[in-house]
C-alpha cells in the first residue's frame, strides 16, 4: 500500500477496477468455486446492498466473481471462495503481485491463483467482461460513477459504500459476506477477528493513556501528511486503545481527503506520545530521519518513534482485512509496546 493516498501508488494511479483474461496459474480447485464441501448448493433470495452509487440487487447466487477492490479477494478466501480474478498489488506483491495472506491462504485451500488484476491505469470493462464474471466487488475501491456503469452492465457490481477506499474493514467483510449469501458467517469472522484485536489491547494497557500520529513524507510537497478518520490506519490505532493526538485533529482537511497536512518546518508541531510513520522508500525514511528539524519531535527524542518502509506491512496496515491483520499485527503491536514505554 502506498505510504499516503490510495489513489496514487509510487508507480502508478490506484485506480480499482481492471482485469486480465488469461487463464490463472497453479493447481488445485479451480478459481471462481467454493472449497468448502456442498456450500454452492441450498437456495437463492435475491440481495440488495446501499452503496455510493446506488444500490445493486444480486438475483442468483455469484459463482464467478471478481474483485477490484483492495483486500476485497482476502474476505472471500476466508469465506472458501476463490475469486476468477482478484486485484495485484504492484506495490506489495510479489513478482506476479499476489499478497503473502492470500498465497497462504489460497495454498490452505489448495485453490489456482485467481487471475491477476492490474488496476494501476484504471478499468477496463472489457477485460472484466473477459473473465465472464456474475458479481464484481470494488467495496474498498474508489470506483468512479462511470466505471460502476460500465461495470454493471458487464455483472452486478458493488463499489464503495460511502467515500473511495474509507470503508471499514468490518463493514467491507459482512458487505462482501451478504453478496455472496454468507453474511452471518462473515460477521462471525469480523467479530472473531476484532476480538482478536481486542486481546492485544488488553496485553497492552498502557495503549488507552496514550495519544498518537500515523503520517507519511508527501512526496510532491514534502510536507507530512497524517491519517484521519476512517482511514485504516487511524481505525487500527484506536481499535488498540490509542487515542488521536490533539494536533492532528486540528489540521485543515481538504474535502474528500483522508489526511491533513502539516509543512516539515512546522515538525515541532507534532505533539504524540506515539509516532508512527510510513515511507515509501528507505531512502525517504533515511532523508526524513536526518533532518535535524524532525529529530527534534518529542516522540522521537523520547523513544517513541517507529518508520516504516516495508511495503508488505504497509500493505497490511492500511488495507486491513481477516487475512492481513493477524499476519502482520502482533509484530506492529510488539513494537508499538516499546514505542509506548519510550524504548522504540
Amino acid at each position: 500500500m502506498p505510504s499516503l493516498t490510495r489513489a496514487s501508488a509510487p508507480r502508478a494511479r490506484i485506480a480499482l477496477v481492471a482485469a486480465a483474461v488469461a487463464a490463472a496459474a497453479g493447481c488445485g480447485a479451480p478459481s471462481g468455486t467454493e472449497t468448502d464441501s456442498g456450500s454452492s448448493g441450498g437456495d437463492w433470495s435475491p440481495v440488495t446492498i446501499e452503496h455510493a452509487h446506488g444500490s445493486t440487487t444480486i438475483e442468483h447466487k455469484p459463482e464467478r466473481i471478481v474483485t477490484v477492490g483492495w483486500s476485497d479477494e482476502a474476505t472471500l478466501l476466508e469465506l472458501g471462495i476463490v475469486p476468477v480474478g482478484m486485484n495485484a498489488s504492484t506495490y506489495a506483491g510479489d513478482d506476479e503481485g499476489y499478497l503473502p495472506w492470500d498465497l497462504k491462504k489460497l495454498e490452505e485451500l489448495g485453490a489456482q491463483k485467481p487471475e491477476l488484476i492490474n488496476t494501476d491505469d484504471g478499468i477496463s470493462a472489457e477485460q472484466v467482461a473477459g473473465l465472464s464474471p456474475d458479481l464484481v466487488l470494488g467495496v474498498q475501491s474508489g470506483m468512479t460513477e462511470k466505471e460502476y456503469q460500465q461495470l454493471s452492465k458487464v455483472a452486478p457490481t458493488v463499489p464503495y459504500l460511502d467515500q473511495p477506499w474509507m470503508t471499514e474493514w468490518q463493514k467491507q467483510t459482512v458487505t462482501i459476506g451478504k453478496a455472496v449469501g454468507k453474511e452471518e458467517e462473515a460477521q462471525q469472522i469480523a467479530d472473531d477477528t476484532m476480538a482478536y484485536i481486542d486481546g492485544l489491547a488488553e496485553k497492552h494497557p498502557a495503549f488507552q493513556d496514550t495519544t498518537y500520529a500515523v503520517g507519511t513524507v508527501m512526496p510532491s510537497t514534502g510536507e507530512f501528511g497524517f491519517y484521519i478518520g476512517k482511514d485504516a490506519r487511524p481505525v487500527i490505532m484506536e481499535q488498540l486503545g490509542f487515542t488521536p493526538a490533539g494536533f492532528v485533529e486540528d489540521l485543515s482537511v481538504e474535502d474528500g481527503r483522508f489526511y491533513g497536512t502539516l509543512s516539515q518546518e512546522n515538525a515541532d508541531k507534532i505533539d504524540a506520545d506515539v509516532l508512527v510513520m510510513w515511507f515509501n522508500s528507505a531512502e525517504e525514511r533515511k532523508k526524513l530521519e536526518e533532518n535535524p528539524v524532525f529529530q527534534k519531535v518529542d516522540a522521537v527524542q523520547n523513544g517513541a518513534y517507529l518508520g516504516y518502509e516495508d511495503p508488505e506491512q504497509s500493505m497490511a496496515i492500511s488495507t486491513p482485512n481477516p487475512l492481513s491483520i493477524p499476519w502482520v499485527l502482533d509484530g506492529f503491536v510488539e513494537k508499538l509496546g516499546k514505542a509506548a514505554e519510550g524504548a522504540a
